[in-house]
């Protein structure tokens, strides 16, 4: 019997011995561990959830995270209910053995990032370990890339996620920090002005209007100053290899759903 048609069944005569609740009382590890989770599954709650929740703000009394299946760090289905939205995403292992989790659509809860954040004229300066600072005039790493572009262009965030900091800090000037999910932010330095509505903890999505390019802070004309990092460390953002949205195959999507459907059924 195919593998999935078998979770089905297991799911369906043994729900209840299979599921248990993170009922949130004061945070997700405090909580976590009242309820016997294990601490690396907790971690990909975060990993996973991160995309849709600030750990930070969203999470509120009487919240719960319903993780169903084995009791390892990779459960079967991992479901969140609030007080004003639901997600549940479900395990899937692709044809080279690798497990990820999927919403009810079929799609990874993080999306594709755009390559750059605007349309710009020219790369002025690349990622590099040592560059001639034209302003100070001293050989330091420049980890970011910098694009020319028109005063006032449009600059747009390159994934969903939330507002750490906009405000103006010194040789970056107006500078945007962007967090996305549990392990990526964005850095968009040297804005003339923010977008409207722009607060620190609000969320933005691929695409939306965070600044407009500018030359405050320490600059000798009007570009981009964006950074990339991964984990805290500024990573290239040319040649690093960016998250990409994916989608269950589509030769297993029917059974994927008819599973979700049937994990969600027997809770």
């Amino acid at each position: 019997m195919h593998k999935f048609l078998f979770i089905i069944l297991l799911f369906i005569g043994n729900a209840h011995a299979l599921e248990r609740t993170i009922h949130i009382t004061q945070s997700l590890n405090y909580d976590a561990r009242k309820a016997n989770i294990s601490q690396k599954t907790v971690h990909n709650i975060v990993r996973i959830f991160s995309w849709k929740i600030d750990f930070n703000k969203d999470l509120k009394k009487g919240d719960r995270f319903i993780v169903v299946g084995n009791k390892g760090a990779s459960p079967s289905a991992i479901i969140y209910i609030g007080a004003k939205k639901r997600i549940a995403v479900f395990a899937y292992t692709d044809k080279r053995g690798r497990i990820g989790y999927y919403d009810s659509s079929g799609k990874t809860l993080y999306p594709s990032f755009a390559k750059s954040p605007l349309k710009y004229s020219r790369i002025s300066s690349k990622f590099q370990k040592k560059r001639l600072h034209p302003i100070l005039k001293t050989w330091r790493p420049h980890r970011a890339v910098d694009y020319a572009a028109k005063q006032g262009t449009v600059v747009r965030a390159v994934a969903n996620g939330i507002i750490k900091h906009n405000k103006y800090m010194g040789a970056l000037g107006n500078v945007v920090y962007i967090k996305h999910g549990s392990n990526y932010t964005t850095v968009y330095a040297h804005l003339s002005k923010f977008a409207r509505g722009l607060r620190p903890s609000s969320k933005v999505k691929k695409g939306q209007i965070i600044g407009f390019v500018g030359s405050t802070g320490r600059s000798t004309g009007p570009h981009l100053h964006y950074e990339l990092r991964y984990k805290g460390i500024r990573r290239n953002p040319l040649t690093w290899q960016l998250p990409r949205q994916k989608r269950v195959a589509k030769y297993d999507l029917k059974r994927f759903q008819k599973r979700a459907k049937a994990i969600l059924r027997s809770l």
